[in-house]
């Protein structure tokens, strides 16, 4: 698991206490005007160099030496600059303590090295994150024909790799994945679906079906994503949604569920449609929630089946060839038509990671197998995925009404970084809870997550107790209690200005 520092916010998402450093910088600063002049010129070095990282006036505001640490987290630096804001901090209280003894050379010292240390952050600073980056981006794949490719961490939701990711373009057979999700979400695994004539016409990749032939929806589904049958595909949405017209309205409904925004589908095979379209971001959102579905993952990743259907038995063999040459493929659907050309989804799963490639709009289908297989090696070389925090894990633990309670993780949190990257992580846990009673597994908060300073997910926070009302009479006392407090606080807003008017009379008399 990665290393994860925990701040514990308020329910009013107050700042962390200060430091007792930071305390005596801003309690004991001089007050005399001989010493404000080069108080103010250290200052303003210190907040010149420092400015660029947002560090919000560094080192005289009041901020405590865990807020520097967590800004200046980068890659194998971590100790030295921790050292360095620590030092820092210890040599301003020094100065305050004994500027009054007029040390003004010590001072003009003590600026000078402040100001080196300031440079020396910012060169260690940009020299390690320059080095990563660079060595990263040398790696990154170039030279993709595709005209929309992406590469997506299942267990981090992460994109790894992105080439036109957002362009709308015609997917083809690869729209049967959602065809498929659907139908075992709506559908029964051993209905009888009966072949319409508009079904029996389909072109394109058949299954052969005949007019009025029946066939289990399990058998279909095969039929589907190994042979990508288009007549099983127009048999399962009229069988699902009562018409293809009213399927694709499912298939459409279903998309935006997932977070795919700019997919509209026309027809449950793929043939081709101009209002027939998604993205390759899209899809990849799309292939990962179908391989959430463990029926849907066993079609998948099945290579060869007999088929034995009323005039046509055959073997059905996968036409997803990664399937078969790529080391750890998992799934899930190839595609073609003239207008998209070669489209391809698939998956691969190494240890606990599993990538999804998409790669749509390619020429041939020896180059698309070549573009995935890049994207794949890519993402299983150069990242590594670490598991930031725990489903089940306490945030944070508070009493509501003698009852103790810990606000714990509603789910597991992934991130996936550079292989060569030592990024830490920091939770601020958000407590705000609800009115009692309310129970096991309700909301009590959030978590935020920071990656080198920057916000990278919200989770939320979950209690691990029921939490029961006060008992009619305690809760009748703290009522009273509130109400005797309630008039007390009326009271003295109504008498204290009557007698703040009279001491200015009196004192105008006087």
């Amino acid at each position: 698991m990665a290393d994860v520092a925990i701040n514990k916010a308020s329910t009013k998402g107050s700042p962390a206490p200060l430091s007792v450093a930071a305390g005596i910088i801003s309690s004991r600063a001089p007050a005399t005007a001989n010493t404000a002049k080069p108080i103010t010129r250290m200052r303003a070095g210190v907040n010149a160099f420092c400015q660029p990282f947002s560090c919000q006036a560094c080192f005289f505001g009041m901020k405590s030496p865990q807020y520097f640490r967590n800004r200046f987290e980068y890659n194998g630096t971590n100790a030295l600059l921790q050292a360095m804001i620590c030092k820092l901090l210890t040599l301003q209280t020094w100065a305050y303590v004994y500027y009054n003894g007029g040390w003004v050379k010590i001072m003009r010292k003590l600026r000078r090295m402040l100001t080196t240390c300031c440079i020396l952050i910012c060169l260690l600073t940009f020299t390690s994150i320059s080095h990563v980056q660079a060595a990263h981006d040398e790696k990154k794949p170039t030279g993709l024909t595709a005209k929309g490719a992406v590469l997506y961490d299942r267990q981090s939701g992460q994109f790894l790799f992105e080439q036109h990711p957002d362009e709308q373009l015609y997917p083809a057979s690869i729209t049967k994945v959602l065809t498929a999700i659907l139908a075992l979400e709506k559908g029964d695994w051993n209905a009888k679906v009966k072949t319409s004539k508009l079904a029996r016409e389909q072109e394109g990749n058949r299954i052969y079906l005949e007019y009025d032939e029946e066939q289990t929806l399990g058998n279909l589904l095969y039929g589907l994503m190994l042979n990508s049958g288009n007549d099983a595909a127009v048999a399962i949405a009229e069988h699902i949604g009562g018409s293809v017209e009213q399927f694709a309205v499912m298939m459409n409904e279903k998309a935006k569920e997932i977070g795919a925004t700019h997919t509209h589908f026309v027809t449950p095979s793929g043939l081709h449609d101009d209002d027939h379209y998604t993205t390759a971001r899209d899809m990849a959102l799309i292939s990962s929630y179908a391989m959430n579905n463990e029926t849907f993952r066993k079609i998948v990743a099945t290579e060869t089946l007999p088929w034995k259907g009323q005039v046509w038995e055959s073997v059905l063999v996968n036409l997803n060839q990664m399937l078969f040459e790529y080391e750890g493929a998992t799934g899930i659907k190839t595609g073609f038509t003239d207008q998209a050309q070669q489209t391809i989804t698939v998956s691969a799963k190494r240890g606990d990671r599993e990538l999804i490639a998409v790669v749509m709009g390619v020429e041939n289908r020896p180059k698309i197998r070549e573009e995935a297989t890049l994207l794949l090696d890519y993402g299983f070389d150069q990242f590594v995925t670490k598991k930031v925090a725990g489903k089940g894990d306490t945030l944070q633990a508070f009493d509501m009404n003698g009852t103790p309670v810990h606000a714990v993780l509603a789910a597991d949190i992934y991130r996936t970084v550079p292989q060569e990257s030592s990024t830490k992580f920091q939770a601020v846990a958000h407590i705000n809870v609800p009115q009692a009673p309310f129970a096991k597994g309700d909301r009590v908060g959030t978590v935020d997550y920071f990656q080198d300073g920057e916000r990278i997910i919200t989770a939320d926070l979950l209690s691990d107790s029921d939490v029961a009302a006060l008992p009619s009479t305690e809760a009748a006392l703290v009522t009273e209690d509130k109400f005797l407090l309630l008039s007390a606080l009326i009271a003295v807003l109504l008498v204290v200005p009557k007698r703040l008017g009279k001491l200015k009379k009196t004192s105008r008399t006087l």
